[in-house]
């Protein structure tokens, strides 16, 4: 009897560390807020003259969108350059190719054929709408990885540069909340030396489960012998 309660309990740790072990390898890197990226690599907008309502592929392998709060696809400007401007007297026309909404509440959405490990734009808002922009960063899989919220109003963030930066090459889409906003001059970083979490994570499951069946065979053993 004593055996028995000593094996299961061995087996139960053993599980117990399992458990550990597959917590920790899932466990989302951390990202780091960044308004600057030295090392990322420039995607093009590509250039249409009016405004656009249907997905558009651009630079290397990125896709972007334009839907309502709701889901639902939306006009937007996309790769223009002729005049737009903004409610603070801010003209983007004339210059950097640029991704604009209007007077709307929207979701911009940019999709990686290949997830980075950071990316950076360059964004402007409307300040004069007591609402709040919103960033948010998804891997592969759709699950949130990161976000950042603020007032439209706050000073704290003036119109600029902003993006994430993670561990690991994780983020496949990067979405931008807001309301009468622009976006331009995108770029991302796949860091070489990033490690990937999903073989991690198999390989520390593996490693754990047959840990596991290699502490069972033994206490069967005790417990015939």
């Amino acid at each position: 009897m004593k055996s028995t309660s000593f094996a299961t309990g061995a087996l139960a740790a053993c599980l117990l560390g399992v458990a550990s072990a597959f917590a920790v390898a899932v466990t989302p890197a951390a990202a780091v807020v960044i308004t600057s990226l030295p090392d990322g690599v420039k995607q093009e907008f590509s250039l249409h003259p009016r405004s656009v309502r249907v997905p558009i592929e651009f630079g290397d392998g990125v896709t972007y969108q334009a839907t309502t709060l709701t889901g639902a696809q939306t006009n937007s400007y996309f790769g223009y350059t002729d005049g737009f401007t903004f409610p603070d007297g801010t003209n983007w026309g004339g210059g950097e190719p640029f991704a604009a909404v209007g007077l709307q509440s929207a979701i911009m959405s940019f999709t990686f054929d290949d997830p980075v490990s950071a990316l950076l734009a360059n964004f402007i808002w409307s300040r004069t709408q007591d609402t709040a922009f919103k960033f948010r960063a998804y891997n592969a899989n759709g699950a949130l990885l990161e976000s950042l919220t603020f007032a439209t109003n706050d000073p704290a963030y003036p119109k600029g540069y902003y993006g994430f930066q993670r561990e690991t090459n994780d983020i496949a889409r990067f979405e931008v909340e807001g309301y009468y906003f622009g976006v331009r001059d995108l770029s991302t970083f796949v860091d070489p030396t990033a490690a990937v979490p999903e073989p991690a994570t198999w390989a520390m499951m593996i490693m754990g489960f047959g840990a596991a069946g290699a502490a069972m065979r033994r206490r069967r053993a005790m417990l015939t012998a």
